[in-house]
Protein backbone atom coordinates (compact mmCIF):
# COMPACT_ATOMS: atom_id res chain seq x y z
CA UNK A 1 0.00 0.00 0.00
CA UNK A 2 1.45 3.69 -1.21
CA UNK A 3 2.03 5.64 2.17
CA UNK A 4 -1.08 7.68 3.30
CA UNK A 5 -0.31 11.58 2.95
CA UNK A 6 0.31 13.71 5.61
CA UNK A 7 -1.95 16.46 7.01
CA UNK A 8 0.75 19.23 7.23
CA UNK A 9 -1.15 21.52 4.85
CA UNK A 10 -3.68 22.20 6.86
CA UNK A 11 -1.13 23.51 9.94
CA UNK A 12 0.16 25.75 7.03
CA UNK A 13 -3.47 26.64 6.53
CA UNK A 14 -3.83 27.20 9.91
CA UNK A 15 -0.96 29.36 10.18
CA UNK A 16 -1.97 31.55 7.15
CA UNK A 17 -5.71 32.23 8.72
CA UNK A 18 -4.22 33.72 11.56
CA UNK A 19 -1.46 35.95 9.75
CA UNK A 20 -4.84 36.85 8.13
CA UNK A 21 -6.66 37.78 11.31
CA UNK A 22 -3.43 40.25 12.08
CA UNK A 23 -3.91 41.46 8.71
CA UNK A 24 -7.68 42.88 9.07
CA UNK A 25 -7.29 43.65 12.82
CA UNK A 26 -4.50 46.09 12.19
CA UNK A 27 -6.73 47.07 9.23
CA UNK A 28 -9.70 48.07 10.50
CA UNK A 29 -8.82 49.43 13.86
CA UNK A 30 -8.14 53.06 13.12
CA UNK A 31 -11.87 53.22 12.27
CA UNK A 32 -12.90 52.34 15.81
CA UNK A 33 -10.70 54.75 17.17
CA UNK A 34 -11.49 58.00 14.52
CA UNK A 35 -13.46 60.31 17.38
CA UNK A 36 -10.92 59.61 19.90
CA UNK A 37 -7.99 60.22 17.47
CA UNK A 38 -9.58 63.13 16.15
CA UNK A 39 -10.83 64.93 19.17
CA UNK A 40 -6.63 64.51 20.81
CA UNK A 41 -4.75 65.66 18.11
CA UNK A 42 -7.77 68.15 16.60
CA UNK A 43 -8.04 66.58 13.21
CA UNK A 44 -11.41 67.80 11.44
CA UNK A 45 -13.53 64.77 9.58
CA UNK A 46 -12.57 65.26 6.56
CA UNK A 47 -8.71 65.06 7.32
CA UNK A 48 -9.56 61.57 8.94
CA UNK A 49 -11.18 60.76 5.77
CA UNK A 50 -8.01 60.82 4.31
CA UNK A 51 -6.19 59.17 6.91
CA UNK A 52 -8.54 56.41 6.62
CA UNK A 53 -7.90 56.24 2.82
CA UNK A 54 -4.30 56.50 2.87
CA UNK A 55 -4.14 52.80 4.28
CA UNK A 56 -6.01 51.25 0.97
CA UNK A 57 -3.70 53.80 -1.95
CA UNK A 58 -0.72 52.20 -0.80
CA UNK A 59 -1.93 48.63 -0.20
CA UNK A 60 -3.51 49.25 -3.95
CA UNK A 61 -0.17 50.32 -5.79
CA UNK A 62 2.07 47.62 -4.09
CA UNK A 63 -0.44 44.49 -4.89
CA UNK A 64 1.55 43.06 -8.29
CA UNK A 65 5.15 43.95 -6.78
CA UNK A 66 3.95 42.17 -3.35
CA UNK A 67 2.98 39.08 -5.33
CA UNK A 68 6.64 39.57 -7.22
CA UNK A 69 8.66 39.85 -4.06
CA UNK A 70 7.21 36.39 -2.73
CA UNK A 71 7.53 34.40 -5.82
CA UNK A 72 11.12 35.66 -6.06
CA UNK A 73 12.28 35.66 -2.29
CA UNK A 74 10.38 32.72 -1.42
CA UNK A 75 6.35 32.55 -0.07
CA UNK A 76 7.15 32.16 3.20
CA UNK A 77 10.16 35.04 4.32
CA UNK A 78 7.88 37.35 2.88
CA UNK A 79 4.80 36.77 4.30
CA UNK A 80 6.19 36.61 8.02
CA UNK A 81 8.31 39.79 6.99
CA UNK A 82 5.12 41.47 6.03
CA UNK A 83 3.44 40.71 8.93
CA UNK A 84 6.47 41.80 10.85
CA UNK A 85 6.68 45.34 9.03
CA UNK A 86 3.09 46.00 9.26
CA UNK A 87 2.81 44.81 13.48
CA UNK A 88 5.52 47.44 13.64
CA UNK A 89 4.07 50.52 11.90
CA UNK A 90 0.54 49.65 13.08
CA UNK A 91 2.18 50.21 16.68
CA UNK A 92 4.34 53.68 15.93
CA UNK A 93 0.73 55.16 14.82
CA UNK A 94 -0.09 54.66 18.44
CA UNK A 95 2.37 57.21 19.38
CA UNK A 96 1.53 59.84 16.75
CA UNK A 97 1.39 63.53 17.17
CA UNK A 98 -0.45 64.70 14.26
CA UNK A 99 -1.88 64.37 11.03
CA UNK A 100 1.23 63.81 9.10
CA UNK A 101 2.49 60.95 11.17
CA UNK A 102 -0.96 59.02 11.04
CA UNK A 103 -1.22 59.13 7.19
CA UNK A 104 2.57 58.36 6.65
CA UNK A 105 2.45 55.35 9.49
CA UNK A 106 -1.35 54.36 7.43
CA UNK A 107 0.53 54.58 3.87
CA UNK A 108 3.38 52.33 5.17
CA UNK A 109 0.87 49.83 6.70
CA UNK A 110 -0.67 49.77 3.22
CA UNK A 111 2.46 48.80 1.42
CA UNK A 112 3.78 46.47 3.87
CA UNK A 113 -0.04 44.42 3.70
CA UNK A 114 -0.02 44.79 0.06
CA UNK A 115 1.68 41.65 -0.59
CA UNK A 116 0.53 39.32 1.90
CA UNK A 117 -2.90 37.85 0.04
CA UNK A 118 -1.01 37.77 -3.77
CA UNK A 119 1.15 35.28 -1.36
CA UNK A 120 -1.28 33.50 0.61
CA UNK A 121 -2.96 32.81 -2.62
CA UNK A 122 0.40 31.45 -4.58
CA UNK A 123 0.83 29.56 -1.10
CA UNK A 124 -2.17 27.91 -0.90
CA UNK A 125 -1.86 26.85 -4.88
CA UNK A 126 1.37 25.09 -3.25
CA UNK A 127 0.15 23.62 -0.87
CA UNK A 128 -2.96 22.41 -2.33
CA UNK A 129 -4.69 20.99 -5.58
CA UNK A 130 -7.68 22.56 -7.51
CA UNK A 131 -10.21 20.73 -6.16
CA UNK A 132 -9.50 21.74 -2.45
CA UNK A 133 -8.39 25.80 -3.67
CA UNK A 134 -11.88 27.27 -3.18
CA UNK A 135 -12.09 25.53 0.56
CA UNK A 136 -8.44 26.57 1.52
CA UNK A 137 -8.87 30.02 0.05
CA UNK A 138 -12.32 30.08 1.78
CA UNK A 139 -10.65 29.48 5.66
CA UNK A 140 -7.52 32.37 4.18
CA UNK A 141 -10.25 34.63 3.73
CA UNK A 142 -12.48 34.10 6.48
CA UNK A 143 -9.49 34.52 8.96
CA UNK A 144 -9.70 38.00 7.87
CA UNK A 145 -13.03 39.02 7.99
CA UNK A 146 -12.73 37.15 11.42
CA UNK A 147 -10.11 39.81 11.89
CA UNK A 148 -11.95 42.95 10.96
CA UNK A 149 -15.36 41.61 13.43
CA UNK A 150 -12.82 41.01 15.86
CA UNK A 151 -11.14 44.40 15.32
CA UNK A 152 -14.23 46.48 14.92
CA UNK A 153 -15.65 45.00 18.51
CA UNK A 154 -12.67 44.44 20.39
CA UNK A 155 -10.82 48.13 19.92
CA UNK A 156 -13.43 49.93 21.56
CA UNK A 157 -13.53 48.18 24.60
CA UNK A 158 -10.07 47.95 24.61
CA UNK A 159 -10.01 52.19 24.59
CA UNK A 160 -12.01 52.21 27.61
CA UNK A 161 -10.09 49.15 29.43
CA UNK A 162 -6.63 50.21 28.85
CA UNK A 163 -7.02 54.07 29.21
CA UNK A 164 -4.38 55.22 31.12
CA UNK A 165 -1.84 52.06 30.77
CA UNK A 166 1.65 54.10 30.91
CA UNK A 167 -0.03 57.17 31.19
CA UNK A 168 -1.57 56.86 27.26
CA UNK A 169 -4.75 57.53 25.92
CA UNK A 170 -6.48 53.80 25.22
CA UNK A 171 -5.81 53.91 21.31
CA UNK A 172 -2.65 54.32 21.43
CA UNK A 173 -2.45 51.43 24.17
CA UNK A 174 -4.69 49.26 21.98
CA UNK A 175 -2.49 50.06 18.37
CA UNK A 176 0.46 49.33 20.25
CA UNK A 177 -0.44 45.93 21.52
CA UNK A 178 -2.10 45.36 18.25
CA UNK A 179 1.05 45.92 17.00
CA UNK A 180 3.60 43.70 19.55
CA UNK A 181 1.46 41.03 19.13
CA UNK A 182 1.62 40.69 15.58
CA UNK A 183 5.31 40.95 15.36
CA UNK A 184 5.60 38.31 17.48
CA UNK A 185 3.21 35.74 15.68
CA UNK A 186 5.22 36.33 12.95
CA UNK A 187 7.81 34.33 14.23
CA UNK A 188 5.76 31.97 14.80
CA UNK A 189 4.25 31.82 11.33
CA UNK A 190 7.79 30.99 10.40
CA UNK A 191 8.55 28.26 12.40
CA UNK A 192 5.62 26.48 10.73
CA UNK A 193 4.93 27.74 7.00
CA UNK A 194 7.03 26.00 4.66
CA UNK A 195 6.95 27.43 0.93
CA UNK A 196 5.43 23.80 -0.01
CA UNK A 197 5.38 20.47 0.98
CA UNK A 198 8.52 19.33 -0.72
CA UNK A 199 10.37 21.71 0.95
CA UNK A 200 8.38 20.74 4.44
CA UNK A 201 10.33 18.79 6.97
CA UNK A 202 6.96 17.33 8.47
CA UNK A 203 5.55 16.31 5.28
CA UNK A 204 6.14 13.09 3.07
CA UNK A 205 6.31 12.61 -0.26
CA UNK A 206 2.78 11.46 -0.83
CA UNK A 207 1.30 15.32 0.25
CA UNK A 208 3.86 16.73 -1.73
CA UNK A 209 2.37 14.97 -4.49
CA UNK A 210 -1.06 16.02 -4.22
CA UNK A 211 0.19 19.08 -6.16
CA UNK A 212 2.53 18.47 -8.80
CA UNK A 213 2.51 22.31 -10.39
CA UNK A 214 4.97 24.01 -7.83
CA UNK A 215 7.51 25.85 -9.75
CA UNK A 216 11.54 24.87 -8.79
CA UNK A 217 11.93 28.79 -8.99
CA UNK A 218 10.89 32.10 -9.94
CA UNK A 219 9.36 32.61 -13.23
CA UNK A 220 11.93 33.25 -15.85
CA UNK A 221 10.41 36.42 -17.11
CA UNK A 222 7.38 38.64 -15.68
CA UNK A 223 4.16 39.04 -18.16
CA UNK A 224 3.59 42.40 -18.05
CA UNK A 225 1.98 42.53 -21.42
CA UNK A 226 -0.34 39.40 -20.36
CA UNK A 227 -1.42 41.52 -17.83
CA UNK A 228 -2.32 45.04 -19.60
CA UNK A 229 -3.93 43.34 -22.32
CA UNK A 230 -5.78 40.86 -19.99
CA UNK A 231 -9.44 41.16 -20.41
CA UNK A 232 -9.81 38.25 -17.49
CA UNK A 233 -7.82 41.29 -14.82
CA UNK A 234 -9.52 43.82 -16.44
CA UNK A 235 -12.92 42.50 -15.45
CA UNK A 236 -11.44 41.01 -12.04
CA UNK A 237 -10.47 44.10 -11.35
CA UNK A 238 -13.55 46.31 -12.57
CA UNK A 239 -15.80 43.61 -10.64
CA UNK A 240 -13.18 44.37 -7.52
CA UNK A 241 -12.73 47.92 -7.48
CA UNK A 242 -17.14 48.20 -7.80
CA UNK A 243 -16.82 45.75 -4.95
CA UNK A 244 -14.68 47.85 -2.93
CA UNK A 245 -16.33 51.04 -3.08
CA UNK A 246 -19.68 49.67 -1.45
CA UNK A 247 -17.56 46.77 0.97
CA UNK A 248 -14.78 49.31 2.34
CA UNK A 249 -17.70 51.54 4.07
CA UNK A 250 -18.47 48.83 6.76
CA UNK A 251 -14.71 48.88 7.97
CA UNK A 252 -14.40 52.84 7.02
CA UNK A 253 -17.57 54.57 7.98
CA UNK A 254 -20.18 52.38 9.70
CA UNK A 255 -18.62 53.28 12.93
CA UNK A 256 -19.28 56.92 12.18
CA UNK A 257 -22.40 57.00 10.58
CA UNK A 258 -23.57 54.42 13.63
CA UNK A 259 -22.40 57.61 16.24
CA UNK A 260 -23.64 60.80 14.24
CA UNK A 261 -26.67 59.82 12.14
CA UNK A 262 -28.08 57.37 15.57
CA UNK A 263 -26.12 58.21 18.38
CA UNK A 264 -24.93 54.86 18.92
CA UNK A 265 -21.60 55.41 21.11
CA UNK A 266 -19.27 53.33 23.23
CA UNK A 267 -19.35 49.27 23.40
CA UNK A 268 -22.41 49.48 21.60
CA UNK A 269 -21.02 51.24 18.45
CA UNK A 270 -18.16 48.83 18.55
CA UNK A 271 -21.03 45.83 19.07
CA UNK A 272 -23.09 46.77 15.65
CA UNK A 273 -20.17 47.63 13.78
CA UNK A 274 -18.85 44.26 14.09
CA UNK A 275 -21.86 42.58 12.82
CA UNK A 276 -21.59 42.47 9.12
CA UNK A 277 -18.29 41.30 8.93
CA UNK A 278 -19.09 38.46 11.84
CA UNK A 279 -21.93 36.89 10.10
CA UNK A 280 -20.47 37.74 6.63
CA UNK A 281 -18.25 34.71 7.67
CA UNK A 282 -20.51 31.96 6.88
CA UNK A 283 -20.75 33.75 3.31
CA UNK A 284 -16.63 32.78 2.83
CA UNK A 285 -17.46 29.27 4.46
CA UNK A 286 -19.40 28.27 2.02
CA UNK A 287 -18.61 30.18 -0.83
CA UNK A 288 -15.38 28.07 -0.75
CA UNK A 289 -17.49 24.54 -1.05
CA UNK A 290 -19.86 26.41 -3.78
CA UNK A 291 -17.14 27.33 -6.14
CA UNK A 292 -15.53 24.23 -5.86
CA UNK A 293 -18.79 22.28 -6.40
CA UNK A 294 -20.10 24.49 -9.48
CA UNK A 295 -16.67 24.04 -11.31
CA UNK A 296 -16.55 20.32 -10.87
CA UNK A 297 -20.13 19.67 -12.28
CA UNK A 298 -20.39 22.72 -15.16
CA UNK A 299 -16.65 23.65 -15.40
CA UNK A 300 -14.46 26.46 -14.02
CA UNK A 301 -15.96 29.22 -16.71
CA UNK A 302 -19.32 29.33 -14.70
CA UNK A 303 -17.79 27.62 -11.79
CA UNK A 304 -15.91 30.85 -10.70
CA UNK A 305 -17.92 33.91 -12.54
CA UNK A 306 -21.76 32.49 -10.95
CA UNK A 307 -20.65 32.68 -7.56
CA UNK A 308 -19.23 35.70 -7.98
CA UNK A 309 -21.81 38.04 -10.16
CA UNK A 310 -24.98 36.71 -8.60
CA UNK A 311 -23.87 37.35 -4.91
CA UNK A 312 -22.76 40.70 -6.06
CA UNK A 313 -26.43 41.63 -7.51
CA UNK A 314 -27.40 40.40 -3.93
CA UNK A 315 -25.09 43.22 -2.79
CA UNK A 316 -26.47 45.95 -4.93
CA UNK A 317 -29.97 45.29 -3.99
CA UNK A 318 -29.10 45.22 0.19
CA UNK A 319 -27.44 48.81 -0.31
CA UNK A 320 -30.41 49.85 -2.07
CA UNK A 321 -32.44 49.02 0.73
CA UNK A 322 -30.26 50.88 3.57
CA UNK A 323 -31.45 54.00 1.70
CA UNK A 324 -34.99 53.45 2.39
CA UNK A 325 -34.51 52.19 6.03
CA UNK A 326 -34.77 54.48 9.21
CA UNK A 327 -33.72 52.16 11.93
CA UNK A 328 -29.62 51.93 12.36
CA UNK A 329 -30.77 47.77 12.93
CA UNK A 330 -32.17 47.47 9.76
CA UNK A 331 -29.12 48.87 7.91
CA UNK A 332 -27.07 46.62 10.16
CA UNK A 333 -29.02 44.01 8.94
CA UNK A 334 -28.92 44.74 5.36
CA UNK A 335 -25.10 45.40 5.43
CA UNK A 336 -25.00 41.69 7.05
CA UNK A 337 -26.74 40.16 3.84
CA UNK A 338 -24.24 42.75 1.67
CA UNK A 339 -21.46 40.86 4.08
CA UNK A 340 -22.53 37.67 2.83
CA UNK A 341 -22.88 37.66 -0.35
CA UNK A 342 -19.66 39.31 -1.07
CA UNK A 343 -18.18 36.63 1.43
CA UNK A 344 -19.67 34.25 -0.80
CA UNK A 345 -17.68 35.32 -3.92
CA UNK A 346 -14.47 35.99 -2.47
CA UNK A 347 -12.66 32.15 -2.36
CA UNK A 348 -14.17 32.26 -6.23
CA UNK A 349 -12.69 35.52 -6.87
CA UNK A 350 -9.22 33.71 -5.10
CA UNK A 351 -9.59 30.79 -7.37
CA UNK A 352 -10.26 32.44 -10.38
CA UNK A 353 -6.56 34.05 -10.20
CA UNK A 354 -5.39 30.18 -9.32
CA UNK A 355 -7.04 29.07 -12.21
CA UNK A 356 -5.73 31.47 -14.63
CA UNK A 357 -2.56 32.60 -13.42
CA UNK A 358 -0.26 29.94 -13.82
CA UNK A 359 3.66 30.66 -12.57
CA UNK A 360 2.41 34.21 -11.76
CA UNK A 361 -0.46 33.55 -8.97
CA UNK A 362 0.74 36.33 -6.91
CA UNK A 363 0.84 39.09 -9.73
CA UNK A 364 -2.77 37.74 -11.23
CA UNK A 365 -4.23 38.32 -7.35
CA UNK A 366 -2.52 41.24 -7.00
CA UNK A 367 -3.95 43.41 -10.23
CA UNK A 368 -7.11 42.50 -8.83
CA UNK A 369 -6.36 43.38 -5.51
CA UNK A 370 -4.80 46.85 -6.81
CA UNK A 371 -7.70 48.07 -8.53
CA UNK A 372 -10.05 46.89 -6.10
CA UNK A 373 -7.90 48.38 -3.44
CA UNK A 374 -8.27 51.90 -5.62
CA UNK A 375 -12.10 52.05 -4.66
CA UNK A 376 -11.25 51.35 -1.37
CA UNK A 377 -9.08 54.27 -1.21
CA UNK A 378 -11.61 56.23 -2.57
CA UNK A 379 -14.43 55.26 -0.80
CA UNK A 380 -14.11 56.88 2.54
CA UNK A 381 -13.33 60.15 0.23
CA UNK A 382 -16.12 59.36 -2.26
CA UNK A 383 -18.83 58.32 0.62
CA UNK A 384 -17.77 60.85 2.62
CA UNK A 385 -18.18 63.63 0.73
CA UNK A 386 -21.21 62.41 -0.44
CA UNK A 387 -22.38 62.28 2.96
CA UNK A 388 -21.85 65.51 3.86
CA UNK A 389 -23.21 67.07 0.71
CA UNK A 390 -26.49 64.66 0.09
CA UNK A 391 -27.05 62.46 3.31
CA UNK A 392 -26.50 58.77 3.92
CA UNK A 393 -29.41 57.88 1.48
CA UNK A 394 -27.34 58.73 -1.42
CA UNK A 395 -24.24 56.94 -0.08
CA UNK A 396 -26.13 53.94 -0.09
CA UNK A 397 -27.58 54.31 -3.37
CA UNK A 398 -23.44 55.03 -5.22
CA UNK A 399 -23.03 51.77 -3.09
CA UNK A 400 -25.22 50.22 -4.26
CA UNK A 401 -24.43 51.10 -8.59
CA UNK A 402 -21.24 50.03 -7.62
CA UNK A 403 -22.04 46.88 -6.85
CA UNK A 404 -24.73 46.30 -10.09
CA UNK A 405 -21.34 47.46 -12.28
CA UNK A 406 -19.37 44.79 -10.50
CA UNK A 407 -21.62 42.17 -10.74
CA UNK A 408 -21.71 43.06 -14.55
CA UNK A 409 -18.36 42.37 -15.35
CA UNK A 410 -17.64 39.16 -12.63
CA UNK A 411 -20.27 37.61 -14.78
CA UNK A 412 -17.83 38.48 -17.87
CA UNK A 413 -14.52 36.71 -16.47
CA UNK A 414 -13.82 33.36 -17.70
CA UNK A 415 -11.33 31.44 -15.58
CA UNK A 416 -10.72 29.14 -18.54
CA UNK A 417 -8.83 30.92 -20.84
CA UNK A 418 -4.98 31.48 -19.04
CA UNK A 419 -3.14 34.16 -18.47
CA UNK A 420 -0.73 32.49 -20.86
CA UNK A 421 -1.89 30.69 -23.67
CA UNK A 422 1.51 28.39 -23.27
CA UNK A 423 0.99 28.17 -19.37
CA UNK A 424 -2.05 26.65 -18.86
CA UNK A 425 -3.16 25.12 -15.65
CA UNK A 426 -1.90 21.45 -15.33
CA UNK A 427 -5.15 18.53 -15.72
CA UNK A 428 -4.89 17.65 -12.40
CA UNK A 429 -7.00 14.24 -11.15
CA UNK A 430 -10.58 14.94 -10.90
CA UNK A 431 -10.26 13.23 -7.26
CA UNK A 432 -7.51 14.01 -4.71
CA UNK A 433 -7.01 12.51 -1.28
Amino acid sequence: MPPKPTSIRYAVLAATFFVSIFMYVDRVCLAGVKGDIQRELAIESWQMDWVLGAFFWSYALAQVAGGVLGTIFGLRRMLAIYLFLWSLFTAVAGVATGLLVLIVTRLLVGLCEAGAYPTMAALIKRWFPPRQRGVANGAVALGGRFGGALGQRITPLLVVSLAGVFGLAGWRVALLLFGVLGMTYAAVFWFIARDSAKRHPWANDAEADLVTDAPAGPPPTFPWRAILSSRNLWLSGTAQFGINIGWAFVITNLPDYLEMQHGVTGDDKGYWSSWPLLVGMAGMFAGGFLTDWLTARIGRRWGRALPIGVSLVGCALAYFGCAYAADYRIVVGLLCLMAIFVDIGVPAIWAFAQDIGGQHVGAALGWGNMLGNIGAGLSPVLLGALQRSQGYPTVFVACAAAFAVAAVAALNMNAAVPLQPDDPEPKLPLSTP
